[in-house]
């Protein structure tokens, strides 16, 4: 009998109950499921429909596309890089929506730590500086990590303004660290308006004061990709479009780089010469 750390999982309108037990070495799990269900692309063949659960993956990095049954209105599809890990049930819950920024995703699994007397947290959000609440004690923003914590279950909620809240009940397990990472839904009024209405020229008479140009990265006149403000005064560059990819650099509001690619909400640039990578369309844009 297949035997594993299991994650339990019972969706619920505020979020999803995951437990835990003993570990043996095993092949790694990965349950899979979405609203509305979805066809699941692992590594670029197509696996099946969610929603899904497997006990005989092999442990390693695995690439996850999901795209939405079909509907009246087209549902933004969502693709990422999971790894697997050995004896442990990965789970992915994805909410679609018509946009990305209006999707969320949820990504729970555990990772071994050197203390085998207590247990510890990590929890990521995208958009960064969401607010970390645990047991209805306010924590500190994501990213967020936290030792020592006692093992059993912990409602851990994530709230930023202009998104919609997601709480999660978790058990933790002494000798685990318990990893939550959260892509929050936009708020569909937060979206930003489109002004219509006949430019107005400047006049003759007006002047232009000269002001400092932030820096750029890249060939002029090709199209480029302008940080915008972030809540943490800065924005992760990742090696894959997707906040569960490895961080490859930071980049500051009012950069500019040169534009490579554009996928899933995300785009692609060059930070720094010979070097590329993926910034959230959330906190950039193409000019």
């Amino acid at each position: 009998m297949f035997k594993k750390i299991f994650l339990g999982l019972i969706v619920l309108s505020t979020g999803f109950f995951l437990s835990g037990c003993s570990l043996k070495k095993t092949p790694a799990a990965l349950q899979i499921n979405a609203t509305p269900a979805a066809s699941i692309f692992i590594d670029g063949k197509l696996l099946g429909k969610t929603p899904y659960q497997g006990s005989d993956w092999k442990a390693g990095e695995v690439s996850v596309k999901l795209i939405p049954d079909s509907v009246t209105t087209p549902l933004a599809s969502w693709e990422g890089k999971i790894k697997l890990t050995s004896g442990v049930l990965t789970l992915i819950v994805r909410d679609f929506a018509v946009t990305d920024n209006e999707s969320s995703v949820q990504i729970l699994t555990l990772e071994k730590i050197k203390d085998k007397k207590s247990g510890s947290l990590s929890v990521i959000s995208d958009p960064d500086g969401s607010l970390i609440t645990i047991d209805g004690e306010a924590k500190g923003f994501a990213p967020l990590s936290l030792d020592q914590v006692s093992a059993g279950d912990h409602d851990i909620t994530i709230a930023k303004e202009g998104y919609m809240e997601k709480t999660a009940r978790a058990k933790t397990i002494t000798g685990f660290k318990l990893i939550v990472n959260v892509k929050l839904a936009q708020k569909p009024e937060t979206r930003p308006s489109v002004i219509s209405g006949t430019p107005i020229p400047t006049p003759k008479t007006s002047k232009v004061t000269p002001t400092t140009s932030p820096s750029v990265t890249g060939v002029p006149g090709q199209t480029q990709v302008l940080i915008k403000e972030t809540p943490t005064g800065w924005l992760r560059v990742r090696m894959e479009p997707s906040t569960t990819a490895t961080e490859a650099a930071k980049v500051n509001p009012g950069e500019k780089f040169t534009f490579l690619d554009e996928q899933s909400g995300w785009l692609k640039i060059e930070y720094e010469s010979g070097k590329e990578g993926w910034v959230s369309g959330q906190y950039a844009t193409k000019i």
